[in-house]
């Protein structure tokens, strides 16, 4: 059993350039609090997580926070080759996972529930993987990941030297983007046999090469028993986006009765 020095060191080693970068990032009306970076993130089970990643050879070193959500931590990190990776660490100290069962139950990869938000998270964790996976096998323009271990997803880092590509509500749009977007959710359906259940202009890349779908982890397969109502969801949603912003796009409507076909 990990002794309360040892743990300490652990993290220290871990997160010496992280927290830094995270003191950085604050504004002075947040102020920082080094703990609360601490008990969010890395408790002692991600702690040795990560630094099993290190001890592998899948990462050699953090270099920073680039994003945060409600239920996760992106961070860049770095491979010992050099390549630039994103790890992506759910947060176990969140009540928000108690909200994502409907995303659980009824997938049958996802039988075996138990009580506990560390289970949950990490159930959580494996799901996303494994929905990234089978879409990137099935050429679905998506982040690539790399390897999962408990709360630690590890993926492709989207950007260069650090910095992440835009989301699609950073960027200007048009009607090729709306084209685009439309016709990824019908390659999930219909190729991947997947609804994302939470596509939107905050989970699309918009690169050099075209656009990029994340965050996989609410999606279900086209069986699960509330497929259509995600699927119709995410269509309504992204051309609310892309309505607000200017453009004249096909009804929704329409657009769920070409993808059922």
């Amino acid at each position: 059993m990990l002794t309360d020095e040892l743990q300490k060191k652990l993290a220290k080693r871990i997160d010496g350039k992280l927290l830094e970068k995270e003191r950085e990032k604050k504004s002075e009306k947040d102020g920082f609090n080094k703990n609360k970076v601490m008990d969010e993130v890395f408790d002692k089970s991600t702690t040795m997580t990560v630094s099993g990643l290190k001890n592998s050879g899948t990462i050699s070193y953090l270099n920073g926070a680039m994003g945060s959500g409600k239920e996760s931590k992106t961070y860049w990190a770095v491979s010992p080759s050099g390549k630039d990776l994103a790890l992506k660490i759910y947060l176990v100290a969140t009540s928000n996972f108690k909200k994502r069962h409907p995303y659980l139950l009824g997938d049958k990869r996802f039988t075996k529930l138990r009580k506990g938000t560390r289970h949950l998270v990490e159930l959580w964790a494996q799901k996303e993987f494994a929905n990234l996976s089978h879409c990137f096998d099935s050429k679905i323009p998506c982040v690539r990941p790399i390897t999962v271990i408990k709360n630690v997803l590890v993926m492709d880092f989207m950007g260069k030297n650090g910095v992440p590509e835009p989301i699609l509500v950073e960027t200007e749009v048009d009607y090729k983007d709306y084209e685009r977007a439309i016709s990824i959710i019908d390659d999930l359906y219909n190729k991947a046999k997947i609804v994302h259940a939470d596509f939107s202009e905050y989970n699309i890349f918009k690169t050099e090469k075209g656009l990029v779908v994340f965050d996989f982890g609410s999606a279900v397969e086209s069986r699960h028993p509330n497929a259509l109502d995600f699927l119709e969801r995410d269509i309504k949603n992204i051309t609310k986006f892309f309505v607000k912003r200017g453009l004249t796009v096909t009804n929704p409507v329409d657009v769920i009765k070409r993808i059922m076909k």
